[in-house]
């Protein structure tokens, strides 16, 4: 019998989500709600949480399972340096290319008011931004949806589903476009059916609350590592549809060692089969197979680590290792400081880059946390921290 591939996908995007059930479960809920009520979704969707624990995994499959069941999609990753709208309108282009009918000539009238708005603004982070701004892009990306749902109605989809990943990067015009945007759509007599799911950093609500006044349009989830039953099941899950099973000591070995960082569990289920030499069924994975794989695991970890320390300005790496000096897990900010003998505010852009980085995350009001398990003691040992 040849050799079994690995169900495991570090690095990759999974086509299965096991632990992540109810985020699924509520995505599949606003879904029927669409289909069945015709409307407008009314709170724009905020999946947050730090990388590696599969907000774009879930978006994908999210946006599977909407074409699955007739849904038109178009998707949008923030932080090339365009302008969330003028994305938003080059994916709406992208969508009504072959359109015929009526809506695609609206449409296609809406995108060049909208594109002229974009291109007429002062648009990134830090720009000054007039108020006029934001309302007139809103207005003109209002006119688009709009007229992409007739579109997509017209060419017998159910609705239409705007899907946003690092929505934290996007521009805070864009930002405030798109919420000034589905707040007028939901007045619309005739009902809108559409609805927005997007996906970004722990901090996200932060970037949108800093860009949109009313925050009530944005409804926030958040993502973190997996408990212990749903780690369990997210390691042993894809190898039983295989027929290969878990000794219940090597399993407990792996959980210690990932902590329920998703990444993590499938970078070591990975280096678990491997070791196994790609099992056929009616293997069984072993505290042998384990002694093995934590090798290869550990070098793996350290060289994100690594990639990632290897990526941080001096002043990031001087913030780091004071946070990894003080703690890994709830650290106080004002403890950060004082290590560092500077008062809290000095260290506000720095604790900024640092989760646009995706390093680092709160952790309650005022505490800081290293997104990824082990990160910390990664920084003691490298930077030789006493």
């Amino acid at each position: 019998m040849p050799p079994q591939p690995s169900p495991y996908t570090p690095g990759a995007l999974a086509h299965d989500l096991p632990g992540r059930d109810p985020q699924m479960l509520s995505i599949l809920e606003r879904l029927a709600f669409l289909g069945y009520k015709r409307s407008l979704v009314g709170r724009i969707r905020v999946f947050m949480g730090p990388r590696g624990v599969g907000k774009t995994s879930l978006l994908r499959l999210a946006q599977r399972e909407a074409e699955r069941q007739r849904f038109a999609t178009i998707w949008v990753t923030t932080g090339d340096e365009r302008p969330l709208a003028a994305a938003l309108a080059d994916e709406f282009d992208r969508l009504s290319r072959d359109w015929k009918s009526a809506a695609g000539t609206a449409l296609k009238a809406a995108l060049k008011t909208l594109k002229v708005s974009v291109s007429g603004v002062s648009i990134g982070v830090g720009a000054v931004e007039s108020n006029q701004a934001p309302i007139g892009t809103g207005r003109a990306l209002q006119d688009a949806i709009e007229s992409a749902v007739k579109g997509v109605l017209d060419d017998d989809a159910s609705g239409l589903i705007i899907f946003i990943d690092e929505v934290q990067s996007a521009d805070a015009v864009g930002l405030k476009a798109l919420a000034y945007a589905w707040q007028h759509l939901q007045a619309q007599p005739d009902g809108v059916p559409a609805i927005v799911i997007s996906a970004g950093l722990s901090h996200s609500q932060d970037v949108i609350a800093k860009a949109v006044s009313f925050g009530e349009r944005f409804e926030y989830i958040a993502i973190t590592n997996l408990d212990a039953d749903a780690a369990r099941h997210a390691l042993t899950a894809p190898t039983q549809d295989l027929g290969v099973d878990w000794a219940p000591d090597a399993l407990e070995a792996v959980l210690a060692q990932t902590q329920g960082y998703p990444y993590f569990i499938q970078e070591f289920g990975d280096k678990m089969w491997t070791a196994a030499g790609y099992p056929a069924p009616g293997t069984t994975l072993t505290l042998t197979h384990y002694r093995t794989a934590l090798a290869a695991f550990q070098q793996s970890r350290d060289q994100m680590f690594r990639s990632r320390w290897v990526q941080t300005t001096p002043a990031e790496a001087k913030m780091l290792v004071a946070m990894a000096a003080v703690g890994d897990i709830a650290v106080q900010r004002k403890d950060i400081a004082a290590r560092m003998d500077v008062g809290t505010t000095a260290i506000s852009m720095v604790r900024r880059s640092l989760m646009d980085k995706g390093l680092i995350e709160p952790s309650g009001h005022g505490k800081l946390r290293f997104t990824a398990p082990g990160f910390g003691t990664f920084i003691r040992e490298y930077a030789d921290i006493d």
